[in-house]
Parts: C-alpha cells; sequence; structure tokens
C-alpha cells in the first residue's frame, strides 16, 4: 500500500513530466521566444503556480526539458548500440556504426533537432545554471567515452591510425554531424546550394571522410 508521501512524490513527478513534454512540444512549435509560463499551464492543465513550484524561471524549465528529452535520446542511442553487438567487430567498424547513428538519429527525432537549435539559440544569449550544464554535458561526454575506448582498441586490433589529438578529432566530427542534422531539420534549404546535395547524403559524406582520416591502410 502507498503511503501519502509516496503518492505526493508520484503526483509531482508526473505533474513535472507533463509540464515538460508540454514545454518540449511548444517550443518546437512556436520557439522559445514564444513560450509563456502561462500557456506552459493551460496546455498541461494546471495552475501556474504549479509550473513556477516545479521550475523556478523560463532558463531553469528549458535546460530541465532538454535534459528530460536527452537523456530518454541517450537511453534509446545506447540501447541502439548494444543490439549492434559491437564486441564481435574490429574497432574501425564499431566506429562506424556508431557515428551511422546520427544518420538514424536524425530520420527519427526532427522534432527534437528542432527543439535543440531554439536552445543552443537562446542559451548563446543567456545564462545556464552551472548543475543543470554540467548534468547536460555529461550526458553528451557518454558518447565521447564509449568513442575513445573504440580508438584505444583501434590501436591494438590495428584498424586504427594513430591519430594525433582523438578529441579534436572527435568532437569536430560529431559537431559537424549533429550541426548537418539540426540544419537538415530546421532549415534544409537555405541556399540554393542547399537542395544540390541531401542531408542524409551530407551526413554519409562525413561519415565517410571520418572513416577514411582514421582507418588504417
Amino acid at each position: 500500500m502507498e503511503t501519502f508521501s509516496t503518492t505526493v512524490e508520484k503526483h509531482k513527478n508526473n505533474n513535472q513530466t507533463n509540464i515538460l513534454n508540454k514545454t518540449f512540444n511548444l517550443i518546437v512549435e512556436k520557439g522559445i521566444n514564444n513560450l509563456t509560463f502561462n500557456e506552459i499551464a493551460k496546455q498541461s492543465n494546471i495552475g501556474v503556480a504549479s509550473v513556477y513550484r516545479y521550475f523556478s524561471n523560463k532558463s531553469n524549465l528549458i535546460s530541465n526539458c532538454a535534459i528530460f528529452k536527452l537523456s530518454n535520446i541517450t537511453k534509446d542511442i545506447e540501447e541502439f548500440i548494444t543490439k549492434l553487438d559491437l564486441n564481435e567487430r574490429k574497432a574501425i567498424d564499431q566506429f562506424e556504426a556508431l557515428l551511422n547513428c546520427y544518420a538514424i538519429f536524425f530520420k527519427k527525432n526532427k522534432n527534437f533537432l528542432k527543439f535543440l537549435s531554439e536552445f543552443d539559440n537562446y542559451f548563446t544569449y543567456n545564462k545556464m545554471d552551472k548543475d543543470i550544464e554540467k548534468h547536460y554535458n555529461e550526458l553528451y561526454k557518454s558518447f565521447y567515452i564509449i568513442s575513445k575506448n573504440i580508438y584505444i582498441k583501434g590501436l591494438n586490433d590495428k584498424s586504427f591510425n594513430k591519430i594525433e589529438n582523438f578529441d579534436t578529432f572527435y568532437f569536430t566530427i560529431t559537431t559537424s554531424l549533429l550541426q548537418a542534422c539540426i540544419k537538415g531539420a530546421v532549415n534544409p534549404s537555405i541556399i540554393p546550394l542547399d537542395s544540390l546535395i541531401s542531408t542524409e547524403n551530407k551526413i554519409k559524406t562525413l561519415i565517410k571522410v571520418a572513416i577514411n582520416y582514421c582507418k588504417r591502410s
């Protein structure tokens, strides 16, 4: 039998999840600049005071929304990586499979990419809470650690070239892939040249460049 405190905590968590989901949908639909606590409360079917009780201000709400959604995406990608059975492959093939997650991610999560575009633009001009920033960065770091371990394995199985600075290489490639995904989801054809190459082909090309750079011949 649930105690009163357990019931209250579950209700609180349900309310927070509901608010974060509605916030995400509103940002994707209308953009962060048009986001208001009144509209969030209306969409969430709760009072405005309740929204403020859970999230002190707009920046806090948006940051928590990003962590909430990114956590879910991270779990999905980690499950996908587990199903790849990477341990049975050479390191270079593992790395290619990992980078291919971006191509799959782009097809399945365009709304999240639109959200990320809004999120990045917003926090270019607004300060993020330090604790939330740390949590946000930790979620991204998990994929870096997987990649670094694959690289070390690649040096041992001789499928990888020795890279002068793996961190620079990794973050350059993954940032480029992520930006290609975001641009494809938000503004696929700003200039006429954009229409000549699909986002999918841009992603595939970036992955080929990365693999050719690290693959030992």
